[in-house]
């Protein structure tokens, strides 16, 4: 397949201000994470570091990592880092790739939950929705999955899109962040993206999971102070309920070094991340987001009959867009949270004939 891959001339949080008309903005800080994954940081304190970056992240040297995807597979995070063992074993390196999505099962489980937000009540838990959403996933062709990593501590997996899951939510919900997140939203979705009413139904439908929150997601003992329960559980409720034979947790290693967001639209194809960070030495790495996979996850989860009654064809349509809608913000929420905003963007596309 022919594609063709486009490597912004502005960094993440600047895209939309160079591309979109905004009304007003908010200083930078205030919208993403001054702490986190930062490639202006390391540039600063090696300028050298930026003819590094700007050879990886070249067209033609992107291009060699993306690969044929395995929807069978279990599913990836968008974590660049590489996993535990890889270099060594020839036999894991072989093997095919799960799509790689923002949060992994967990976020698809967060999202459909969202989607079926009518049906919430104090009995319903984010566990038994992961639960709910691998044996669907599994009953419609697709593989799930998450991961830890070398260094996690306490109850935190090591995954950041699902240890702060709180984190997420409450950024779609502040003013602040409306309209980089509805800007990136649009950029990402194209003329799938509908500003009027959907992002607000969907985003009104997370602040009542939010408010829900205690009972959804209680924390030990009840004490609000302490630790979400679903991170004791999440890691082995997806290996207790995927049915396929590889592991579904892998353990990545090493420090985040990602200095770009790479978004693949490329149908039935995924970014080589284990690759990719070990020929640059681990030192650099992506975030890589197969954004065409949650059309098809939309697809097969929300099926209707074409003879069927209309009404409920339009349901299909509607909780289709919303599901994709959803994905789509929460992914931009969570770079949001683990990143500076200073990271290269990358679309990667079909090349028109």
């Amino acid at each position: 397949m022919k594609y063709s891959v486009v490597v912004y001339d502005a960094p993440l949080c600047d895209v939309v201000r160079k591309y979109s008309k905004l009304v007003f903005t908010y200083p930078k800080e205030k919208i993403w994470n001054p702490k986190g994954v930062s490639l202006k940081r390391r540039i600063d304190e090696d300028p050298k570091f930026k003819k590094r970056v700007e050879k990886a992240l070249a067209r033609e040297n992107i291009e060699r990592y993306i690969v044929p995807e395995d929807d069978g597979a279990p599913t990836r995070c968008i974590d660049g880092r590489i996993r535990a063992g890889w270099a060594q074993d020839p036999e894991m390196q072989k093997r095919t790739l799960g799509p790689k999505l923002a949060g992994g099962t967990a976020h698809i489980a967060l999202a459909h939950r969202i989607v079926a937000s009518e049906n919430l009540n104090e009995k319903l838990r984010f566990e038994e929705d992961i639960k709910y959403v691998v044996k669907l996933f599994n009953e419609i062709g697709f593989g799930s999955g998450g991961h830890i990593d070398d260094h996690q501590h306490g109850w935190n997996t090591g995954c950041g899109a699902v240890d702060n899951i709180n984190l997420i939510l409450d950024r779609l919900q502040r003013p602040e962040h409306q309209q980089e997140l509805r800007s990136l939203a649009q950029l990402i979705m194209g003329d799938a993206f509908d500003r009027r009413y959907t992002a607000n139904e969907v985003i009104g439908r997370m602040l009542y999971l939010d408010a829900l929150k205690p009972s959804y997601m209680p924390k030990e003992h009840g004490d609000p102070h302490g630790e979400f329960l679903y991170k004791k559980t999440v890691m082995k409720t997806l290996r207790d309920a995927a049915a396929q034979a590889q592991d579904t947790v892998s353990a990545l290693t090493g420090p985040h070094n990602e200095v770009s967001v790479v978004l693949n639209f490329i149908p039935r194809t995924t970014f080589d991340t284990d690759r990719f960070s070990h020929d640059n030495d681990n030192e650099i790495q992506v975030f890589a987001w197969d954004v065409w996979h949650m059309y098809e996850e939309a697809r097969r989860l929300y099926k209707y009959d074409i003879a069927g009654r209309p009404e409920e064809q339009l349901e299909a349509i509607s909780n289709r867009n919303k599901y994709v809608t959803t994905r789509t913000l929460l992914g931009i929420s969570t770079t949001m949270v683990l990143t500076d905003g200073s990271l290269k963007l990358i679309a990667a596309t079909p090349r028109p004939r």
